[in-house]
């Protein structure tokens, strides 16, 4: 089953993860592939299965392309087609995440005409105790040493 010709995989990495992912190009070193989730599968002793989980291949980034190089990769195969809603939904669910719908770029701030950038500067400085004229001015820190010889 594929959605608008894309060529939804599985692949497994040479440390042991396996990511499910859309493949976007590829050329003789590397692939490239958007919105990877890593699998990870969790064993439920007592009742002697696994519980599977997928997550953004890595949480701490809004990029949604990764460049993989192939000698990291063990084997790239195709989604199940039956598995690839449950894939366009675990998509849908992360990027609705309260991480990435919180996180700006400095260039998409309003800021208005300057005066709502002066007022919070002076609450920084009402909590830091420092003021920006101040910390200018100060050579920096010094920070004593010891006698440690190498």
């Amino acid at each position: 089953m594929l959605i608008n010709n894309e060529s939804y995989i599985v692949l497994k990495l040479s440390t042991g993860e396996q990511l499910m992912g859309i493949l976007e190009q590829e050329d003789a070193t590397h692939i490239q592939i958007l919105d990877p989730m890593i699998i990870r599968t969790i064993p439920v002793l007592s009742e002697g299965r696994e519980h599977v989980t997928a997550h953004p291949y890595c949480q701490f980034t809004g990029d949604n392309v990764f460049d993989i190089e192939k000698r990291n990769v063990i084997f790239i195969k195709p989604l199940l087609a039956t598995m690839i809603p449950h894939y366009l939904r675990i998509v849908k669910e992360h990027e609705k995440s309260p991480a990435l719908q919180t996180q700006k770029r400095a260039e998409d701030l309003d800021w208005g005409d300057g005066d709502e950038a002066i007022r919070r500067i002076q609450m920084l400085e009402n909590v830091t105790g420092i003021s920006v004229e101040e910390k200018e001015e100060s050579e920096g820190w010094f920070i004593e040493g010891n006698d440690t010889k190498h």
